[in-house]
């Protein structure tokens, strides 16, 4: 059920051969995890149903506790190096060099009696369909590999905040040099200033959108949202620890490893090494095939500590895990510039004893994490950046969900129509409105003038009479000036063309004196008197033709002087006279 004013957001994490879950609650109050679950995806499991069934059950993921506490009744480190417990020896009844490294397999099979894929992610079909029951009608979002996007940082310098898009958009097909037609490129502003805004510009191709899509729609999953994993784990941490701004992240996944440079709190960088927790398992049943079932391998790797690792006894193991140190360390380097910065992990950290300790050398603990949030922190970190306004949304164009656009459609229908009853209501309630003022109206004016109403006339018909009297009567104002402005007869002189014809020949007019005179005008004895403009000009000019040009342009009159009224003209000693009348402006109303 969901409640008035509350978001729910589900976050699904694809990794393979795993689907981490988590759903959380946003409210006024904040952010509320309701709960994170791992299902399997192995083949021997069932697949999940739509998202849409999934509950808010709480309980944890995997088989009971009590079938697990029996296998692990003293610590690991006494299990996997003989420590005095008595309980250790019954569990191992053979030295630590068979029931680890080659000691008879009916032991080994005794010692993992339930495998890890039921004791911790829900290995029997039981547990994966207690994961996917109830109904779930909130937003869905899954996210993008970093290997699936490129992502770089642009800064835009722009003062109009309204077209910050439009100009990283812009900015972004110089940057480009893919065909428009194979990839989506989408803008995300980062961070916006006066004047400038810090954006991250991911480059997706289409046929990985479409790839990812097509993974979900097998699992019965249609995502509302698809943003990018290490922008996710970038919005985690910053939930997780609000101090933390700047860090190097490090998930841990089944068939990659990501690495995240958070700058600022935000995602600066990331890169996808392809290598992951299973290719080390599968190192590892490479040295033990002979003695280990595979479905053995997950339970068997929990008990070897990376730090105390003998190559010459895990030839596989030892190389793949080298390897992968080494690509951690390159990217680690490139990224940070050797800059001292925390590296936090996440993900399948468990896998082996001390994995993060072996991968990197000085590890800071200061931003330490469970072994739960580990592994959700890419689906939580999916629901917390959706709870977010401006959050990231990769699906675009083609792939934009065809549910939101019926959705979408509903919603406009819906106002549609809200739209036409708001206004027929407001049609009455006008129409109302002014017969209830047409009557109060007449109710006041009908004492006074009793005498010129009949009775057998309607209440609307005196009125009507009267509206139509007043607008047969609704005339200019005799007392407003129609005679034209000054600044009108100076933008006249200025743009008249004889006197810019005269201008480019080299022979400009000189105006020496101006003199604007209301003669005529209507008053209370004469009101028909039309208003009477004059203007006198003395102006010189060094040829006396373009004088003369000029007195026939002002005899054959334009739209402002009047030819048909008296135009002077007299000759000076050092230049001429003139003067004419205007021609009224036409009244506002006619």
């Amino acid at each position: 059920m969901l409640l008035e004013g509350t978001m729910y957001i589900l976050g699904i994490h694809l990794d393979k051969p795993f689907l981490q879950i988590s759903r959380i609650r946003k409210t006024r109050k904040g952010i509320e995890v309701e709960w994170t679950k791992t299902a399997s995806l192995k083949p021997n499991e069932e697949k999940p149903p739509h998202p849409e069934t999934v509950s808010a059950d709480p309980k944890p993921i995997g088989g009971p506790q009590t079938n697990v506490k029996p296998q692990y009744t003293t610590p690991k480190t006494e299990a996997v190096f003989g420590g005095p417990s008595a309980n250790v020896k019954q569990q191992y009844t053979t030295p630590k060099t068979e029931a680890v490294f080659g000691g008879p397999q009916t032991n080994v099979k005794q010692q993992y009696t339930t495998p890890k894929t039921e004791a911790v992610f829900g290995g029997p079909q039981t547990n994966v369909k207690r994961l996917y029951i109830g109904d779930f009608k909130g937003k869905v979002v899954s996210g993008l590999s970093p290997k699936d996007f490129l992502v770089r940082s642009v800064d835009v310098k722009i003062a109009n905040q309204k077209h910050m898009e439009k100009a990283i958009a812009f900015q972004s097909e110089a940057l480009s040099h893919f065909k428009e037609e194979e990839v989506l490129i989408v803008p995300w502003i980062a961070k916006r200033e006066k004047g400038k805004a810090e954006a991250l510009l991911f480059t997706v191709p289409r046929a990985e959108m479409k790839s990812h899509l097509a993974t979900l729609e097998q699992l019965g999953i249609d995502p509302d949202v698809v943003s990018a994993t290490p922008s996710a784990l970038c919005h985690f941490f910053r939930w997780k620890f609000p101090k933390l701004t700047d860090a190097f992240l490090i998930d841990l996944g089944s068939q990659e490893v990501s690495c995240v440079l958070m700058e600022k709190g935000m995602l600066k960088k990331a890169h996808a090494i392809p290598a992951g927790v299973e290719d080390l398992l599968q190192a590892l049943y490479e040295d033990r095939k002979r003695i280990l079932l595979k479905s053995e391998i997950e339970g068997a790797a929990k008990q070897i500590d990376l730090l105390l690792l003998k190559s010459q006894l895990n030839p596989h193991l030892s190389n793949e895990i080298h390897a992968l140190k080494q690509e951690i360390a390159k990217i680690f380097h490139s990224f940070t510039r050797d800059a001292l910065r925390p590296i936090l992990f996440t993900g399948r950290s468990d896998a082996f004893i001390h994995l993060k300790e072996f991968l990197i050398d000085s590890l800071n603990e200061e931003w330490s994490l469970t072994v739960e949030e580990q592994k959700s922190a890419v689906s939580l970190g999916l629901c917390i950046e959706q709870a977010q306004n401006g959050a990231l949304q990769l699906r675009k164009e083609e792939f934009f969900p065809r549910k939101n656009w019926v959705r979408m459609g509903r919603t406009a229908l819906l106002l549609l129509g809200c739209s036409l009853l708001l206004s027929i209501a407001l049609a009455v309630f006008g129409m109302q409105f002014a017969q209830t003022g047409k009557e109060e109206m007449l109710r006041a004016i009908k004492t006074p003038l009793r005498h010129t109403l009949l009775t057998e006339q309607s209440s609307e018909t005196p009125i009507d009479q009267w509206i139509d009297a007043i607008e047969k009567s609704n005339q200019e104002y005799v007392y407003l000036s129609q005679a034209p402005k000054v600044t009108e007869v100076l933008a006249w002189l200025s743009a008249h063309p004889l006197l810019e014809e005269l201008k480019l020949e080299g022979d400009p007019i000189d105006l020496q004196e101006i003199r604007v005179q209301l003669v005529k005008y209507p008053t209370l004895r004469s009101p028909n008197d039309p208003y009477l403009e004059k203007v006198e000009l003395e102006f010189r000019f060094q040829s006396m033709m373009n004088a003369r040009r000029f007195h026939e342009a002002l005899r054959e009159g334009d739209d402002k002087v009047n030819p048909n009224l008296e135009i002077s003209w007299d000759v000076l000693q050092d230049g001429y006279r003139t003067s004419f009348y205007l021609k009224n402006r036409s009244p506002y109303v006619p």
